[in-house]
């Protein structure tokens, strides 16, 4: 085991010692750096079960330590008008019929026109 693990496997143990596994509170600066040897670890291929284990700390944790401290990903947004703003037809009178045809497209005076003679 190197240096750091070691350093912070002993700091896990001590804050450990004596307290159930849910009423352990680790520092900030306990977890940032645990983060990111985990971080370095996992970019040299090691998996977060071997990483955890050789820390002596729950691979949940660590994991939801990585999250918290990953940095926001923001990108750059261009904002554009809309190139040709697309107006739907203007919608007039549609008659629909019981046997289920659809008539669109005709003025008032038409339409009422095509309903007398279906009426």
């Amino acid at each position: 085991m190197n240096d750091p693990i070691r350093s912070l496997r002993s700091e896990a143990r001590q804050l450990t010692r004596g307290k159930l596994p849910k009423a352990i509170r680790y520092p900030a600066a306990f977890r940032e750096a645990a983060a990111a040897l985990t971080r370095a670890q996992l970019d040299q291929g090691a998996s977060m079960n071997r990483v955890a284990g050789g820390l002596g700390l729950p691979a949940r944790s660590l994991t939801r330590w990585l999250q918290q401290s990953a940095p926001s990903v923001l990108r750059p947004v261009t904002v554009r008008p809309d190139p040709v703003a697309v107006t739907p037809p203007v919608a007039g009178p549609v008659l629909l019929t019981p046997q289920g045809v659809r008539v669109e497209g005709l003025d008032r005076d038409t339409l009422i026109a095509v309903l007398r003679v279906l009426g």
